[in-house]
């Protein structure tokens, strides 16, 4: 019978580990979907800012060919007017003259806030680049210990899984289903140690004469006010 207990303890810190493994395991695909999701959010950052930096360059040309025409049609009135024959044709080639000067200034406006938000944005774009280049290069090797993390955690709850097999087809039956059923109401702990005279479960007091008949080990135990299987501490 006392190795019955010693082998249903083994069984509960089998199982302990194997909880606490996968709890780890668990929490690792959140955590590289996590750096991929930084990264992705980097480079689309990154992207948006060239793109903006493309449009913007894109914009200072169309702004140039308007500057020009706006130009041309200065240079163009201006020598019309001086071959007006009528006082209204001077007076309208004046009005045009002034018109496209408005255009040229308000055109000669947009250019300069496009040239400064294009320094800006290329600053932007290489600084971007950098962050991105960084933050990949950190990342991934996060990602690879993740993943090697991952894998020696597969193989470690692997292991334990089948020494707990081996534990497990050890005990009598009826023990293992006992156990098996207090450890699915227990939220996996199905053993409890008693420790300082209580029951490492649920922390009630254990007389001093119960722990004297279940350190005998002949019979099993049960915490009154829990339900747990109830052995003596050995460490």
């Amino acid at each position: 019978m006392k190795e019955n207990f010693s082998r249903l303890w083994s069984l509960q810190q089998l199982d302990s580990e194997l909880k606490t493994l996968a709890g780890k395991l668990e929490t690792i695909p959140a955590r590289i979907e996590s750096l991929k999701k930084q990264i992705g959010e980097a480079r689309q950052e990154f992207e948006q800012t060239k793109q903006a930096l493309v449009e913007h360059r894109k914009q200072y040309k169309l702004a140039d060919v308007e500057l020009r025409a706006a130009e041309d049609k200065i240079n163009g009135y201006s020598v019309q007017l001086y071959s007006a024959k009528t006082n209204e044709q001077y007076k309208a080639f004046l009005k045009e003259i002034e018109t496209q000067k408005k255009i040229k200034n308000a055109i000669e406006d947009r250019m300069i806030v496009l040239m400064e938000e294009t320094e800006a944005l290329d600053q932007k774009a290489r600084a971007g680049e950098r962050q991105v280049a960084e933050l990949e290069s950190e990342h991934l090797g996060k990602i690879q210990l993740l993943e090697a993390e991952q894998a020696e955690l597969v193989a470690a709850i692997e292991e334990r899984q089948a020494r707990r097999t081996q534990v497990a087809q050890s005990l009598p039956g009826e023990l293992l289903k006992r156990y098996e059923r207090v450890k699915a109401n227990k939220a996996g702990m199905a053993v409890a140690p008693i420790r300082k005279e209580r029951c490492s479960g649920c922390l009630s007091p254990i007389p001093a004469q119960r722990i004297v008949e279940i350190d005998r080990e002949d019979r099993v135990y049960i915490c009154e006010a829990c339900g747990r299987i109830l052995v003596v501490a050995r460490d």
